[in-house]
């Protein structure tokens, strides 16, 4: 299976090299090229692009920024002779779970609702933003909305597990769910520093996803059980917790994530996870919400992932790591393509060497020819001949001269004339 991947729109420069890695990295093996992965700000600005892929690939996947999703929808389907409908079973959920200021949006049922005919819909439990795969002659091609950790979730848990089917392949979804715990132990490592986890409920979750990567389980140390939060907003509770958790271990960096909170009784509300990040001087809180009908459990697997993308960041900006300064893959593989066109070149060159020296070998031995020999008889014509270019170099300098006759002299002014 040969893939290319767009990402169209999306401002967060940060968001699109941490996504473009992650895409790399799962569709590794079926990706056509170093270019196959391309950023154009719309549908209409990918159009050569397109073409090309149409032409040399078996699957076309497009990420289309959400707040144009409804019109790359129109515009793609227009394109590539689909017919697009409203799906009404997303509707009525959308219509449900999104906001008033959202319903009022123009396009609103294109934009959370709108599949390919006869397409797959993949949509999570709030039916926003619905993308969708299909077959298209010869070619899959799939649009995903471009969007964080929906499109991540999307992926690994219904676009990776259609393509499989329908490709006969085996993509891993292991990168993809466990992008940041490898990227936390890069910088861990690189910065030699061990982290002290607090020891709330959710910790033994977060030792399951760093797991992933045992060097850096490695550096983790279990801080002793938390006290009960009691009255404590969970915001501070964390805060509290990660401060404590650095400063009881002796390690320069503490974390904490709190249990899933939520209000009411409905189990498939909106939940709440409140990581904290305390480093040497500060502790950094983020919160965090989950997808509507999203799982207890697949909610705080998420948020692992989240916790380990802080804690990278802060670590790296402590050290002094600038976001332009991380690795990158396409600049990675032009530095190794650059690197072997060098060492080719290096390669060829002594190559030569080798050979006119294996030569000049050959030809002295098997003509009984010394070095004495020819420098006897080569150095000698070569300083008659150098001798003989500097008389003609005088000659010519003492033609030129100023002072010789014929040639020009000094002319003074006759006195009184200015």
């Amino acid at each position: 299976m040969k893939t290319r991947i767009f990402l169209l729109g999306g401002n967060a420069a940060e968001q699109d090299r941490n996504f473009d890695e992650i895409l790399r990295r799962t569709f590794a093996d079926v990706l056509t090229d170093e270019g196959a992965i391309e950023h154009f700000t719309s549908l209409k600005d990918a159009t050569v692009s397109i073409g090309k892929a149409f032409s040399d690939s078996d699957t076309v996947m497009f990420f289309a920024d959400i707040a144009r999703m409804a019109e790359t929808k129109d515009i793609l389907c227009k394109a590539l002779g689909l017919k697009l409908v409203v799906n009404e079973e997303l509707l009525s959920v959308a219509l449900k779970t999104a906001t008033e200021a959202e319903q009022e949006a123009a396009y609103f049922n294109i934009c959370h609702a709108g599949i390919a005919e006869g397409s797959q819909p993949f949509a999570l439990k709030d039916a926003l933003f619905a993308g969708f795969g299909c077959k298209r002659g010869r070619q899959v091609v799939v649009l995903l909305p471009y969007s964080g950790e929906r499109t991540r979730v999307l992926l690994a848990t219904q676009v990776i597990p259609y393509l499989n089917a329908e490709r006969q392949v085996e993509i891993s979804t292991v990168p993809l769910q466990f992008y940041y715990a490898e990227q936390l132990n890069i910088s861990a490592k690189r910065e030699n520093v061990r982290i002290a986890l607090a020891g709330t409920k959710s910790a033994e979750v977060f030792t399951k996803y760093i797991s992933y990567a045992p060097e850096l389980a490695e550096k983790i140390l279990h801080a002793s059980k938390a006290e009960n939060r009691g009255t404590t907003a969970p915001n501070e509770y964390v805060v509290n917790l990660s401060i404590t958790a650095a400063e009881f271990m002796g390690v320069p960096y503490g974390v904490a994530m709190s249990n899933a909170y939520y209000v009411g009784d409905d189990p498939n509300a909106p939940k709440t996870v409140y990581i904290a990040v305390t480093n040497d001087t500060e502790t950094t809180v983020r919160e965090l919400h989950s997808f509507y009908g999203e799982s207890t459990g697949d909610f705080l697997f998420r948020c692992c992932g989240e916790l380990c993308h802080l804690l990278s960041r802060i670590i790296d900006a402590d050290s002094g790591v600038s976001e332009k300064a991380k690795a990158d893959p396409q600049e990675d593989a032009k530095k190794k393509k650059k690197a072997k066109r060098y060492k080719r070149a290096i390669a060829v060159i002594l190559a030569l060497i080798l050979l006119i020296g294996g030569g000049g070998y050959y030809y002295f031995y098997t003509n009984s020819y010394t070095l004495q020999d020819w420098a006897s008889k080569y150095v000698t014509m070569v300083k008659q001949w150098i001798g003989k270019t500097d008389e003609a170099a005088q000659e010519a300098e003492s033609a030129a001269s100023p002072t010789a006759e014929g040639g020009i002299g000094f002319y003074t002014l006759p006195s009184g004339e200015g």
